[in-house]
């Protein structure tokens, strides 16, 4: 589910729920005057077609195979390369939208493994009935400043230079998609989300929505609610995702 918020006059966000292919992302568009919008459309369409493509694995390899991944990550990996590539291009022919580029968190669910890969600071989390946890790295100035210990995560929630990125799709430097592969008991999920979210709504507030919700459409509608509530300062997307089978939520141990 995607929301403009509060503020912004244009939703720069976009999604991708592609259940028969195991495959959700979310991209939020940089760079304003909807070529935001442009960028994470680029981005969701490129990943989707690419993974759609490799459901066989018999295609030409776009990008260097690493043989230390599985195929799977391989897989994500390239399909975010493109991505990037993609929006290089439509800049080259668009030279007026020179300034847009995208975040994205992609997941790929197959072979008993969930594969994640991410560039920016668009983010993923595991829910169970414990807790949650971020399970990707932000790649802000915020973030490494928490890493070498000068900001602690409190200061950097609120931090002046909080939405300033290191890496993003599109803009033209070298990049460095990360990637990684979990396993999931069938009681967890996976919540993949833009800053939208993540910057209005404490994680432990992301839990207990989650948490008091019978099903995904409500736990989603009351995590864009919840922004919004916060203020709604940027576009908010969430999509919440389920290894298991059913409907069922992770709720939290009963003592």
């Amino acid at each position: 589910m995607t929301d403009v918020g509060c503020v912004r006059k244009h939703n720069e966000d976009n999604l991708l729920m592609a259940q028969d292919l195991g495959l959700f992302v979310v991209a939020d568009g940089l760079g304003g005057h909807a070529a935001g919008e442009v960028a994470s459309q680029i981005v969701v369409e490129t990943i989707g077609r690419f993974v759609a493509d490799t459901v066989e694995q018999e295609r030409t390899w776009p990008v260097d195979y690493d043989a230390a991944l599985s195929f799977n990550s391989n897989r994500l990996k390239a399909a975010v390369a493109l991505s990037d590539k993609a929006i290089a291009e439509d800049i080259r022919s668009n030279p007026e939208r020179e300034t847009m580029g995208s975040t994205v968190v992609a997941l790929l669910v197959g072979d008993g493994k969930a594969t994640l890969a991410h560039v920016g600071d668009s983010r993923a989390y595991l829910l169970d009935a414990d807790g949650i946890r971020q399970v990707t790295r932000d790649h802000s100035w915020v973030a490494e400043q928490v890493a070498n210990g000068i900001l602690t995560p409190s200061e950097a929630r609120v931090h002046p230079f909080r939405n300033v990125i290191t890496q993003a799709l599109g803009n033209g430097g070298e990049l460095e998609v990360e990637v990684q592969e979990l396993d999931l008991a069938e009681s967890e999920r996976l919540l993949l989300c833009s800053d939208g979210l993540s910057g209005m709504v404490p994680d432990q507030q992301i839990w207990d929505i989650v948490n008091k919700a019978d099903t995904y459409q409500e736990a989603v509608e009351a995590l864009i609610s919840a922004a919004r509530a916060a203020g709604g300062e940027d576009n908010i997307t969430a999509v919440l995702v389920g290894l298991g089978s059913g409907e069922a939520l992770p709720k939290k141990n009963q003592s």
